[in-house]
């Protein structure tokens, strides 16, 4: 398992810290102006009034695609800004909140609050990071049964997650809002919950298939794109909406939600090929790629098939085998030896006295 190191971990959760929040400000103050200029005063086709809002607009999607870049290096500054997620949903659910928020924040920060920019942006680049995380973890594809059911299935998670979202913030905040009343609405507020799962439900598809996030990005994009360059055709098609929903998915296009979250799911698509192709290390400190087959993966982790080898032949056994084959075996009980120079008949020398004799 390739593992980011601590360095990364923490640089990353510093970039998307710091870089993520200005991020949703930058969309919030220039789609203000977006909004006011195309829904309230009426919109003449002239967009050179649009033009510096557009631009704060682009450069904090800028921001946002260098955040879900650092997923290359590790997953815990998406994590973390995932995890902050929690306050806009809390936001959400209790419209309570609101109250109290708008007197804090200036009113161009906090009207992307309450069309849910922030959970639209959040909750998609917290899913990615569990989905990069898992990817290290484990990067060899799931086939292709996984891969066409992870195609078909993110656009309708997805579809089904932004429905329900939208019309849980006109239900719940926009509604607080209009009239006043703050309490707590349960069907408004399971609609987000439900809207929020299916969203990270949708993402989380893209372990199967990587590509499954290209369609819904591409529709978010083209959408968001005919609201601003040919608003005359698209503002009829949303105001057929149900009751709600007319509201708050236009206006959500126009603070940058649908943008943010189309070009979030193409780069992330980018991230997550990257990422199973870089190499991982296994635990004798080895590296190899992350499409390697299960046979590489086996050998790499060290698993080896239990193999009976044959003994290796020793110089030591092989001279034993030579000698064998030059020389004629030795014969038991030996044969007694022979005197080189035997001595010839009549030449015997006298035997020695015994016992020994005294000399004269």
């Amino acid at each position: 398992m390739r593992r980011s190191s601590l360095t990364a971990r923490l640089i990353t959760i510093l970039i998307a810290l710091i870089l993520t929040p200005i991020a949703l400000i930058l969309l919030s103050v220039g789609g203000q102006t977006v909004n006011l200029t195309l829904l309230a005063y009426g919109f003449d086709g002239y967009l050179a009034p649009l033009v510096g809002s557009l631009l704060l607009q682009a450069l904090g999607l800028a921001l946002l695609i260098l955040v879900v870049l650092t997923g290359i290096w590790s997953s815990a500054g998406l994590i973390v800004v995932g995890i902050s997620s929690i306050v806009p949903l809390i936001v959400a659910v209790f419209p309570v909140t609101l109250s109290w928020i708008i007197r804090i924040l200036p009113r161009d920060w906090g009207d992307g609050l309450v069309y849910g920019v922030p959970l639209v942006v959040l909750a998609p680049l917290g899913a990615m990071g569990l989905v990069l995380a898992l990817v290290r973890r484990d990067p060899r594809p799931r086939g292709t049964a996984l891969s066409v059911i992870g195609i078909v299935a993110a656009p309708l998670l997805l579809t089904a997650g932004a429905w329900a979202l939208t019309w849980g913030i006109a239900d719940g905040a926009l509604f607080a809002l209009q009239r006043f009343e703050f309490d707590l609405r349960p069907g408004a507020a399971s609609a987000v919950f439900a809207g929020v799962l299916l969203v990270i439900a949708g993402i989380a598809v893209t372990r199967w298939s990587p590509f499954a996030l290209v369609l819904p990005a591409l529709a978010l994009l083209v959408a968001s794109i005919l609201l601003i360059a040919a608003p005359e055709t698209a503002f009829p098609l949303l105001f057929e909406l149900p009751r709600g929903l007319n509201t708050v998915v236009p206006t959500l296009l126009l603070y940058g939600g649908g943008a943010a979250a189309g070009l979030l799911y193409l780069v992330f698509t980018v991230v997550l090929l990257r990422v199973r192709t870089q190499p991982r290390l296994t635990p004798d400190g080895s590296a190899h790629s992350g499409d390697a087959s299960s046979a590489q993966a086996q050998y790499s982790t060290g698993q080896y098939a239990d193999v009976q080898y044959p003994g290796a032949q020793y110089p030591g056994a092989q001279n034993a085998q030579n000698a064998q084959t030059q020389y004629p075996p030795a014969q038991f009980p030996p044969t007694a030896m022979q005197h080189p120079y035997p001595p010839s008949p009549g030449q015997q020398p006298p035997p020695a006295p015994y016992p020994p004799q005294p000399g004269p």
